[in-house]
């Protein structure tokens, strides 16, 4: 009994555990049992196959070729079938430097900058040249905007350029893309040394943004410098973005030694400064004054004189191996030309005129360029590449036989161009402003009547009008117009009060007009 009773204890308790057992198992699906040879092993999960969605194509061959040729199409397509070549100007920009980012975009030294894209043809490459007419020059290491602007004037320069796959226009220099359909965008490095660059943004130039040559000037009153005397346009005069000053020169004839007497006058202080250049010998009256990089240049008819802008530098003089008598002077890329001032000899009474560069190095007189014609006092100026000089006068003729024309003579390739004037003008003085060039002349002498003109060229049309100017400070017939210079969108214009022989200057503001 005991053993039967011991035997069904037995199977109960084996019979409970499998049932336990099983019960566990259930609860565990990844756990099997392997009958093959009695182990318990943990099913391995298959991991899901991987769908790899197919890479979208790019663009074919062909598509980027017909991108590169549309961006190349609109660089250089002239919308306003105006006969000229498509022009671009910068709508924005900011100079970007060591000291930080800084918005130029209303500075007037990149107001006038032009872009003109053209098609070089290439059969490797969608590819071209633009032609940047730079022009006033940019400080490229200035920290506000009152410090970007210097005194060079510079010459177009081409650069070749290429447009990629990625449909760029791009050069060593500058990277650009096509932002809208009127629109270009990019980044123009301006001094690699530096790593100073232009941010730009550029649309096409318009009719409306050219300026437009005045038919009528009201200057006022600016300052009188009873201590600066002339006779007959003798007296230098130039101003300067840069130092926001205007400078003027005179030879004193006094004292001896002789001293060529120099002036800067602050436009925002008031404050004028002056200096001195004494020499021996004999050297004619006139003066002309340029501003290259921080430098004041002292063009005299028998030597140079060059110091700084501040005048507080020690002055370097270099005499000419001949002497001129008035002659004209005008600047661009850092380089000085002088126009005409032949002294006549007695088997030459009528001088041909000459166009002489200034040597950087020696400050001697190189010639660039001779015109087989008699044409004296006349003044010039520089707009891109093209030196345009206005009338003058007959060499010895009697009674005077003023000259009724212009000419531009093209530096690069050398051509050479007449243009009519209103009148027959000599000592002649002029000063550019982007597309206009301002121009003053002296007619025949009229008792009680003005003896002067004054007109503007519009080297973009090439129109030249007469205009009329009148004065605040003094009788428009007691003037004698000596110079004319531009700072900061402002005309000043100085004067010879023949009544003294004394400097009076009065401006306008050319936004004005």
């Amino acid at each position: 009994m005991s053993n039967r009773l011991l035997r069904l204890s037995s199977i109960k308790f084996t019979f409970s555990f499998l049932f336990i057992f099983i019960i566990a198992c259930s609860s565990n699906e990844d756990i099997v049992i392997d009958n093959d040879d009695d182990q318990i092993t943990e099913e391995v999960e298959e991991p899901e196959e991987e769908i790899v969605e197919p890479l979208p194509e790019g663009p074919s061959e062909q598509e980027i070729l017909q991108s590169k040729n549309d961006l190349l199409q609109l660089l250089i397509e002239n919308t306003l079938n105006n006969g000229v070549k498509k022009t671009w100007h910068i709508s924005s920009a900011s100079l970007v430097n060591a000291t930080g980012t800084l918005d130029i975009t209303a500075n007037s030294s990149i107001l006038d900058d032009e872009f003109i894209f053209t098609s070089s043809n290439s059969s490797d490459e969608v590819s071209g040249i633009l032609t940047w007419k730079k022009r006033k020059g940019i400080n490229h290491i200035a920290d506000a905007n009152s410090s970007v602007a210097n005194d060079n004037y510079s010459s177009p320069v081409e650069l070749d350029f290429i447009i990629n796959d990625n449909i760029e226009i791009v050069h060593p220099d500058f990277t650009l893309i096509k932002d809208t359909e009127n629109t270009i965008t990019g980044e123009i490095i301006i001094d690699e040394a530096t790593n100073s660059k232009l941010m730009v943004s550029l649309v096409q130039k318009t009719s409306d943004d050219y300026k437009i040559a005045p038919t009528n000037i009201n200057f006022k009153t600016f300052a009188n410098f009873n201590n600066i005397t002339s006779y007959n346009k003798t007296t230098g005069f130039v101003g300067s973005n840069n130092t926001n000053s205007l400078y003027l020169s005179y030879r004193d004839d006094s004292s001896y030694p002789r001293v060529r007497r120099v002036y800067k006058y602050d436009i925002n202080s008031q404050v004028l400064d002056s200096t001195e250049i004494t020499y021996n010998g004999s050297e004619f009256t006139s003066s002309r004054l340029h501003l290259i990089d921080d430098q004041l240049v002292v063009v005299g008819s028998g030597r140079v004189s060059t110091m700084k802008n501040t005048l507080d530098s020690e002055i370097s003089t270099y005499p000419y191996s001949s002497n001129l008598s008035r002659a004209g002077s005008t600047a661009v890329d850092s380089q000085v030309y002088l126009l005409g001032g032949d002294l006549t000899v007695l088997d030459n009474p009528k001088v041909p005129f000459k166009i002489r560069s200034l040597n950087n190095s020696t400050y001697d007189l190189q010639d660039v360029f001779t015109i087989e014609e008699s044409r004296t006092i006349a003044e010039g100026e520089i707009v891109d590449s093209d030196l345009y000089v206005f009338g003058g006068l007959v060499e010895n003729s009697n009674p005077y036989e003023l000259i009724k024309t212009g000419y531009k003579y093209n530096l690069d390739n050398g051509s050479l161009d007449y243009f009519d004037l209103p009148k027959g003008i000599f000592e002649t003085t002029a000063c550019r402003y982007e597309n206009l060039i301002f121009v003053s002349g002296k007619l025949p002498f009229v008792e009680n009547e003005p003896n002067f003109f004054f007109g503007v060229l519009n080297v973009e049309t090439n129109s030249f009008i007469e205009t009329s100017i009148n004065f605040e400070s003094i009788d428009p017939s007691l003037v004698d117009i000596e110079g004319l210079t531009i700072v900061n969108d402002t005309l000043y214009i100085a004067v010879e009060n023949i009544s003294n022989s004394k400097i009076v200057v009065e401006y306008v503001d050319l936004n004005s007009l």
